[in-house]
């Protein structure tokens, strides 16, 4: 593939775009000369700016144009795997899609290397239960064993699920032991922000929604509180109403906070969105 002009590690970016942009900067430290035009001659291009104009956004890469990129940036058979999926990440529209080339990153032994806690993150939103279990062992009541855990949750989980989900929540460091079967969080909220910013986060949002259903029709309508709004709004107005739903949200966060000794763990889901589109002009 010819010499690589430039040192930056591909495997630390999550955004093909902004790999491009460094690399491009490096190269131009290590040779004053180097250019778009450099670039488009090594790779196959007939117009000097393409480069360019990927890297602002305003063009994406086909298979033809990504395997051109291969050759003018010089990538090794791993860094090749890597640019490749990272690309199809980055464009992909649905979140199938998102999601299946996000697992292909995962599977980049170099990636795991420079982003260790990545895929555990991953496993963290896979599943409806640890973020309960996190909960869970700092209950006084918690005897310390996975058995416990399985009895509790609702519905019930193995207790090789319940022992893999207490080593996670260690070792992304969201709990640690202070003495034989007894542990404390090292936060006492573990936020993903107000807005989904990854594939991760979303794959937990629909866990959550499908657990949502499976519990329906096994808890009475004393322990759940289920409700609907169907609302005529003006477009300005939704803005507005997100943002009372985040306010709410850190209301319920800070009543609980100093419940550091829970007895029970609960969900409390909120969805909010428009089920209707913007009229298209012909």
């Amino acid at each position: 593939m010819g010499k690589n002009p430039s040192k930056v590690n591909i495997f630390k970016y999550q955004d093909y775009r902004e790999f491009l942009r460094d690399w491009y900067l490096e190269a131009k430290k290590s040779r004053h000369s180097y250019s778009f035009r450099l670039f488009s001659k090594k790779a196959g291009f007939k117009t000097s700016n393409f480069m360019m104009l990927v890297m602002k956004g305003q063009r994406n890469l086909t298979e033809e144009s990504l395997q051109k990129f291969i050759i003018g940036l010089g990538l090794n058979k791993q860094e090749q795997e890597f640019f490749r999926n990272l690309v199809f990440y980055n464009q992909a529209e649905s979140h199938e899609d998102k999601n299946f080339y996000y697992q292909r990153l995962l599977q980049s032994k170099k990636f795991r290397q420079v982003k260790p806690i990545e895929k555990k993150q991953y496993d963290y939103y896979s599943a409806w239960y640890h973020p309960v279990i996190r909960e869970l062992v700092v209950s006084k009541d918690f005897d310390g064993t996975p058995e416990w855990l399985s009895r509790r949750l609702s519905p019930p989980i193995t207790l090789s699920q319940a022992e893999k989900s207490v080593k996670l929540l260690e070792d992304l460091g969201f709990i640690k032991k202070t003495a034989p079967n007894r542990w404390e969080q090292t936060s006492t909220i573990v936020s993903t922000g107000p807005e989904l910013k990854s594939v991760v986060v979303h794959n937990y949002h629909k866990a959550l929604l499908d657990l949502s259903k499976d519990v329906m029709d096994t808890l009475s309508i004393n322990d759940r509180d289920t409700s609907a709004l169907t609302l005529g709004v003006k477009r300005g107005r939704l803005p507005e109403i997100r943002e009372k739903i985040r306010e709410f949200r850190q209301e319920i966060l800070k009543m609980v906070a100093s419940d550091t000794e829970p007895e029970e763990v609960a969900q409390l889901h909120i969805q909010f969105f428009p089920v209707t589109k913007k009229e298209e002009v012909l």
